[in-house]
């Protein structure tokens, strides 16, 4: 026996927008919700052509991974490209090397690059590194913490269901 249609896991999401772009909110509904607020005229659109080859690196991110790594992440739009970062603390000179995984995904009509994530170290603090992606991308480079980092923080979250 086939599941019924609302079981399978793209129903209520597809239903939910279906339902917003054929009964937008009435404006007699939203009339009394936000009367003190006026929304800015929207800025201008910048666009930021990527005319490099697929191969290359876009969306480049490094964050911090643990106390003595840094985790970059990036997208290509070619999918052979080799998850690795080569990098060192001389320009030019790569002096080590990590690999990592990537992924991708699929939402409705839109498909996803190859997304990277790799984690280099243990790396020394307050030095610069320079690295690049994928073995033969534009050359990057980041700072690491110093010894005894000036502040501690803590982020706490909490997700619920209504």
């Amino acid at each position: 026996m086939e599941n019924p249609i609302w079981q399978n896991p793209h129903f209520f999401p597809l239903l939910l927008t279906c339902t917003f772009f054929l009964f937008p909110l009435q404006p007699s509904l939203s009339a009394g919700l936000q009367d003190d607020y006026i929304r800015q005229p929207p800025g201008k659109v910048v666009v930021a052509l990527h005319l490099r080859s697929k191969s290359d690196p876009q969306q480049v991110h490094a964050s911090l991974a643990g106390k003595e790594y840094m985790r970059i992440s990036w997208v290509t739009d070619e999918k052979d490209v080799a998850s690795k970062v080569e990098y060192g603390k001389v320009s030019g000179k790569y002096e080590a090397m990590a690999v990592g995984n990537h992924t991708s995904y699929h939402y409705f009509f839109y498909s996803s690059g190859k997304i990277h994530h790799v984690k280099i170290g243990p790396l020394e603090p307050a030095t610069t590194y320079y690295y690049r992606c994928g073995g033969h991308s534009p050359e990057f480079s980041f700072r690491t913490p110093p010894q005894i980092f000036p502040i501690e923080f803590v982020v706490v979250g909490k997700f619920l269901y209504a």
